[in-house]
């Protein structure tokens, strides 16, 4: 059974997107940002608030728990309906990366659960 919400990454890393002197650097620059970009997909209204629930749950643990040294917060991301924006340090990427993927694992599971507690009623 494929999932109902899905995401792809769109960030642009080509060498118009990306400064060329990077390139020729002698050590990678950790404090040069990037914007990452990620496509939303979905079937349905329900899904695309199963995300929305899933978000206000992780974001809800980010300020209970604190975020660790540099960790990037879910909160600066930018969040339309079909995309994410998420402007980060270099090394943030990777972490990033995981949030956006454990989000939409967290909103797949809430929509799994909404879906057998409706056909239990």
């Amino acid at each position: 059974m494929s999932s109902s919400i899905r995401y792809r990454e769109t960030t642009d890393l080509t060498a118009s997107a990306v400064d060329l002197r990077d390139g020729l650097a002698l050590r990678f620059d950790p404090t040069r940002r990037l914007n990452l970009r990620f496509r939303l997909q979905f079937d349905s209204a329900d899904d695309l608030e199963a995300l929305r629930y899933a978000r206000r749950v992780m974001i809800r643990e980010e300020r209970t728990r604190g975020l660790e040294w540099e960790e990037p917060s879910l909160e600066d991301a930018v969040f339309t309906i079909n995309d994410v924006s998420w402007a980060a340090l270099a090394t943030q990427a990777a972490w990033c990366r995981e949030k956006i993927a454990e989000l939409v694992e967290r909103a797949v599971r809430v929509r799994r659960e909404l879906v057998s507690t409706s056909s239990e009623d």
